[in-house]
């Protein structure tokens, strides 16, 4: 992956944060904060031992767990705790990327301040700040789209925010990627850890925190799973809603639809989709990949929908992916 040298996009801390973060103040501290597994914080370590990273426990029950990846090798995943996350290194440059990988149902991201914290980065060596990529892109979904139930039946601990599809398609692309996707949401149905229906989330972190839509390259929508209780025609009527608005907050950005890989509301979503001209959809049909439970894609799975739909996005968006960043 292409990565570069750049400017800290917050005042706390020397890392480039990527994705839906906000600076909150949580036991009496300024942190940055995210309610969003897929969340990311990067950063290159130059002539250091060791790099610490704080962040506090507000997982309500289980742990949340975060995956670190190191020099582009395989991530490693630790739950997160009150102690500080040492990092050993050798002296030479390194670039860190912080992944936010699990939680659960039980923990109240929405109203609760039970989301991700991060309030120190410190080291031996030098810190700059990294950005990945010379593109963007918007993943807005529910749990497949999260990274919930990758790995198996676990909790929080067999989530996988850093290789759902979102995740792999993203790192095909050489993309940055903004996940705005909560366990069981849907366009009419809250989801959990007090979390609104999704179109209310667009433009909050939780609560009490407004968000304002970062503009992306590429915006790609995956919804219906969790709206099987509307009929065709209520659902219908949401989506389109949804659409609009998603085209008003994202008014430079190419967007694209993704059929359900369950097909959840498949025939509504081709029908409506086919009403925005400037809206690509993706079919999924043909894809079948694995699941965990007949819904959430595993490891397996998620590699060969993120793997097809990079492949989908590529050929969709020729221009885009082969020509200088937009944003």
């Amino acid at each position: 992956m292409d990565y570069q040298v750049t400017q800290a996009n917050q005042p706390l801390m020397p890392a480039y944060f990527q994705g839906r973060w906000a600076i909150k103040e949580i036991e009496q501290q300024p942190v940055m904060y995210s309610t969003n597994l897929g969340a990311e914080m990067w950063f290159q370590a130059t002539a250091a031992s060791f790099v610490r990273i704080t962040m506090l426990d507000l997982a309500r029950d289980l742990p949340s767990w975060i995956a670190i990846q190191i020099d582009g090798l395989p991530f490693q995943r630790q739950a997160v705790t009150s102690e500080p996350i040492w990092l050993t290194l050798d002296g030479r440059p390194h670039v860190i990327r912080l992944v936010l990988s699990g939680n659960t149902d039980e923990d109240r991201v929405w109203d609760g301040n039970q989301g991700f914290a991060v309030s120190a980065l410190t080291s031996d060596g030098t810190l700059q700040p990294v950005q990945l990529g010379r593109h963007s892109l918007t993943w807005i979904g529910d749990s497949l789209t999260a990274g919930c139930w990758v790995a198996g039946r676990n909790p929080g601990e067999d989530y996988r925010g850093e290789a759902n599809y979102a995740a792999v398609a993203s790192d095909l692309l050489n993309s940055r990627n903004v996940r705005i996707a909560y366990s069981a949401v849907g366009l009419q149905k809250p989801g959990t850890g007090g979390v609104p229906v999704l179109p209310d989330a667009l433009t909050a972190i939780d609560a009490t925190t407004p968000w304002q839509p970062v503009p992306t390259d590429l915006v790609v929508i995956n919804v219906g799973t969790n709206d099987r209780k509307l009929d065709e025609t209520a659902f219908t009527i949401v989506f389109r809603r949804f659409l609009n608005q998603v085209q008003r907050l994202y008014p430079n950005s190419r967007l694209a639809v993704l059929v359900p890989f369950n097909q959840a509301f498949a025939t509504v979503i081709r029908a409506v989709t086919a009403e925005f001209m400037q809206i690509e959809l993706i079919e999924t049909a043909t894809w079948h990949p694995s699941t965990t439970d007949d819904v959430h894609l595993d490891l397996a799975g998620s590699q060969l929908a993120g793997e097809l739909l990079a492949q989908e996005l590529t050929t969709r968006y020729a221009t885009l992916f082969s020509g200088e960043p937009q944003h």
